[in-house]
C-alpha cells in the first residue's frame, strides 16, 4: 500500500501545482474580454518628435493585458476595478521612443476636456490606454494611470499629448548641419545578398553605412517615406536594418525598401526617401531642388555650404545661389550631380558644379 499512497500524494501535490501555476498563467494573460470599440474610435499621440494616428482597428490589433488596481474619487474614495488595455510606454517604444523622455502628458476627450499629468503621478506605475473596463467593453478608449485619482482616467479620450523633456525638446530643436547621400556611398559598400518576401535582392546594412559614410545616431531616428509615412526609431533598431534598392517585379514602387528578413510586413518602410537625427540626414532618392532638400530636413541656415564628392572634390557654395541647385542622376553612369544654373558661379571652383555627390555640410 505505501507505494500507492505515496503515489497518491506525489499526484496530489502536481495537481495543486498545476492549479497554481495555471491562475498565475490567467491572471498575466492577453485579455480575452469583449471588445466593444466604435467604428470611429481614434486615438491621436502627438509630440515629441512624434504623430500617430490609431483607429478602431490598430487599436484592436494591440496586444492587451488585465490587470486589477485602484483609482481614488475625488471625495477620496478608493475603489478598485479590472482594466485591460495596452501600455502608452510601449507603443512609444516601437516608436524609438523613451517614457523617461517625457515631462508631462496631456490627456484631450473627444469634447475638449483636458487633464495635465506631470511625470511623478505616472512614473511609479505607467499608463494605459483602457479599452474594457470591470468586463465591459468601452466604445472609446480611456486613460489609465493605475494606484491614482480617477480625474487621470479621462474618457472619451482622443488624443494624448506628450510634452518632451528639456534634454529632448534640444535634440529636436536641433538643426541638421549635414546630408550625406545613400545612393552614391552606397558604391564603396559591399552588398548582402537577403530574401525580400522570398525574391533575392542586394540590401545594404545600415549600420555598416553609418559607420563609413555618416555620424553613427544616438538620438531616435526618424524615417520619412515619399507617400508621407513617418517612423521613428531607436538608433539599435533602426541600425539593424538594411536598405535594398532592387526589388522583386512589379513591385519597383517599393523603393528604396527598409527591411530585413526577420522584420515583419508592417515594420517596414518602402518609398524611404529621408533620415533625419540630430543634426546629421540622410537622402536615399536620386532627384530633387537643393531648396526643398534643405527645407525637408531643417537645414541650418549658413553663409555657404560645403559640397563634398566621394572622389574627394570639394567646392563651397554661398546661401544665395541654394535656390537655384537642382541634384539630379547622369543619364549615363547613374552617379549624382548638381548644378545651380541661373546663378553665377563661375569664380567658384568647377563652376559650382560637382559629379559624384556624397554630402552637403554648413560651413561654421
Amino acid at each position: 500500500m505505501r507505494p500507492n499512497k505515496r503515489t497518491a500524494l506525489v499526484f496530489l501535490l502536481s495537481f495543486i501545482l498545476t492549479c497554481a501555476a495555471l491562475g498565475t498563467a490567467m491572471e498575466n494573460t492577453f485579455a480575452q474580454e469583449p471588445l466593444a470599440l466604435a467604428e470611429d474610435a481614434r486615438l491621436e499621440i502627438l509630440g515629441a518628435g512624434i504623430s500617430l494616428s490609431l483607429g478602431q482597428q490598430e487599436l484592436l490589433a494591440r496586444p492587451l493585458e488585465t490587470f486589477r488596481c485602484k483609482h481614488i474619487s475625488s471625495s477620496g474614495e478608493v475603489y478598485e476595478a479590472e482594466v485591460t488595455g495596452f501600455a502608452l510606454e510601449g507603443l512609444l517604444a516601437e516608436h524609438g521612443l523613451d517614457m523617461d523622455k517625457i515631462a508631462s502628458l496631456n490627456f484631450i476627450a473627444s469634447d475638449g476636456y483636458v487633464m495635465g499629468a506631470p511625470a511623478e503621478i505616472w512614473a511609479e506605475h505607467g499608463v494605459y490606454i483602457m479599452l474594457v473596463r470591470d468586463g465591459q467593453g468601452l466604445e472609446y478608449p480611456r486613460s489609465c494611470i493605475p494606484e491614482q485619482r480617477s480625474m487621470y482616467w479621462v474618457k472619451n479620450l482622443a488624443t494624448i499629448e506628450l510634452v518632451p523633456t528639456e534634454e529632448l525638446a534640444l535634440q529636436l530643436q536641433a538643426q541638421v548641419k549635414r546630408i550625406t547621400f545613400f545612393r552614391e556611398a552606397v558604391s564603396g559598400l559591399e552588398p548582402t545578398e537577403l530574401s525580400n518576401r522570398g525574391y533575392m535582392v542586394k540590401a545594404y546594412f545600415l549600420q555598416a553605412y553609418f559607420e563609413e559614410f555618416a555620424v553613427v545616431p544616438e538620438a531616435p531616428v526618424t524615417m520619412l517615406a515619399r507617400d508621407g509615412f513617418e517612423k521613428t526609431e531607436t538608433p539599435d533598431v533602426f541600425l539593424s536594418g538594411f536598405v535594398t534598392l532592387e526589388a522583386e517585379p512589379g513591385r519597383e514602387g517599393d523603393l528604396p525598401l527598409y527591411f530585413s528578413e526577420e522584420m515583419s510586413l508592417g515594420m517596414r518602410v518602402k518609398q524611404l526617401d529621408l533620415v533625419i537625427s540630430g543634426e546629421d540626414a540622410v537622402y536615399f532618392g536620386s532627384e530633387v531642388p537643393v531648396a526643398e532638400l534643405f527645407s525637408r530636413v531643417g537645414m541650418q541656415n549658413a553663409d555657404t555650404y560645403l559640397f563634398t564628392a566621394s572622389d574627394g572634390f570639394t567646392v563651397e557654395i554661398p546661401a544665395a545661389a541654394i535656390p537655384y541647385g537642382v541634384i539630379y542622376p547622369d543619364e549615363k553612369a547613374g552617379y549624382l550631380r548638381v548644378k545651380f544654373d541661373g546663378y553665377d558661379l563661375s569664380e567658384v571652383k568647377g563652376g559650382g558644379k560637382v559629379k559624384y555627390l556624397a554630402a552637403i555640410a554648413v560651413v561654421e
